[in-house]
């Protein structure tokens, strides 16, 4: 249910949508909203990988050539669709949302959903 995200949350939602559709990739995958957040220009995402000691560079460099990897539908592709992974990623982040006291899933939340759940973005 989008509505329980914020507005910002729900525009990186929509962002990795686009992200999708534009490389030709059916299915909307937690790698699409990883480089959603990524590609942040705020850098939300980036300082919060970097200050927990990740690599944010690394990751967005690492995400990249995993988004390479999936197939692509050429002419006229049609719908994207919300993969089961991502759909867990969004579960995931309500959970923890109202774990923690939170009205509406931020977009912090998202980030630490895709740090939860097994996926290949958890990898990165």
């Amino acid at each position: 249910d989008l509505s329980k995200f914020t507005e910002r949350s729900r525009g990186f939602i929509q962002a990795a949508q686009t992200i999708a559709m534009r490389e030709g990739h059916q299915r909307l995958l937690p790698e699409h909203l990883l480089k959603a957040l990524l590609d942040d220009e705020e850098g939300l995402a980036a300082n919060l990988i970097n200050r927990s000691g990740g690599d944010a560079k690394r990751v967005a460099q690492d995400n990249d050539v995993a988004l390479g990897k999936v197939a692509k539908v050429s002419g006229d592709a049609g719908q994207t669709y919300m993969d089961g992974q991502t759909a867990k990623v969004l579960d995931e982040a309500q959970k923890v949302a109202k774990k923690a006291g939170d009205t509406f899933v931020p977009v912090e939340r998202l980030l630490m959903a895709l740090a939860l759940v097994k996926s290949k973005a958890k990898t990165r």
